[in-house]
């Protein structure tokens, strides 16, 4: 454990830092170095990427969408964002790993997960906003957010800002050919142009998939089923995707991720 990165208490910390209710046993640097079998991907954004209007298209380590009129940018901020936006009703912009390395299975070792995002308004039926964790798939201006603002028929875990209800927060997940599933409904209670960290765990021990608020356990958990292809996305390899989508053609506002990171023990 990197103590000086990692000490503190559990109390709520929207600061730049990495969590310590998520990541205080997660052997980031054993696995950097190979004493450990497992994988990390993270970044802080200092060198991109940009996405301009288009269908998707490789963008560094990424691939992105964004719609005519949308864009994913720079966020102007000190210590490097992306900032995902458009200016018409039903558009959106996206971001997503090329690779997908990741698995939520018992099958698979423990996974720490943790996002900083903002959105720049938290008013109602102004964007929809999702973050976490979903199995390869195109990027379009209807997925992985659908036209209606629910989430494509995919497969997902993480956090979702329904348009129709800005400054609340769902944990999700759901499933290809299988309804989406709110785990904690307005889970995370958010603040406009306020960052957020939102993070989960999954831990093989006892099957727990944990949601986390600024480094605060949330009160709902998910116990990852044994069967293969059914209601949860166990049997995908999932990486990160975040992505907006306008409910309103007038001041939609858009969203920024500061950073991300993901790490996984093997099985």
């Amino acid at each position: 454990m990197n103590t000086t990165q990692y000490n503190g208490g559990r109390t709520a910390d929207t600061s730049r830092g990495f969590s310590p209710g998520i990541w205080a046993d997660c052997p980031v640097l054993e696995i950097i170095h190979g004493i450990k079998q497992g994988i990390i991907l993270a970044d802080d954004f200092v060198n991109g990427p940009r996405v301009a209007a288009g269908a998707e298209a490789v963008a560094g380590l990424y691939r992105g969408f964004a719609s005519t009129g949308g864009l994913v940018a720079d966020g102007g901020e000190w210590g490097g964002t992306l900032n995902l936006s458009s200016d018409g009703d039903d558009e959106g912009a996206s971001l997503r790993t090329s690779t997908n390395p990741f698995q939520i299975s018992r099958n698979h070792g423990k996974l720490w997960f943790e996002a900083r995002v903002k959105s720049s308004t938290v008013d109602d039926d102004k964007h929809g906003l999702f973050v976490g964790l979903r199995a390869d798939a195109a990027l379009t201006v209807i997925d992985p957010i659908a036209a209606d603002g629910t989430l494509a028929d995919g497969n997902f875990v993480g956090f979702h800002r329904l348009e129709g209800d800005g400054d609340a927060i769902d944990t999700v997940y759901k499933a290809n050919g299988v309804g989406q599933e709110t785990v904690g409904s307005d889970a995370i209670t958010i603040a406009e142009d306020t960052y957020v960290k939102v993070g989960f765990v999954f831990n093989p021990a006892d099957y727990k998939l944990t949601f986390f608020s600024n480094g605060v356990k949330l009160p709902d958990t998910y116990t990852v089923i044994s069967a293969a292809g059914t209601e949860f996305p166990n049997d995908v390899r999932l990486g990160l995707v975040i992505a907006v989508l306008n409910a309103t053609a007038t001041s939609p506002g858009s969203s920024k991720i500061d950073w991300w990171r993901c790490a996984q023990l093997a099985a």
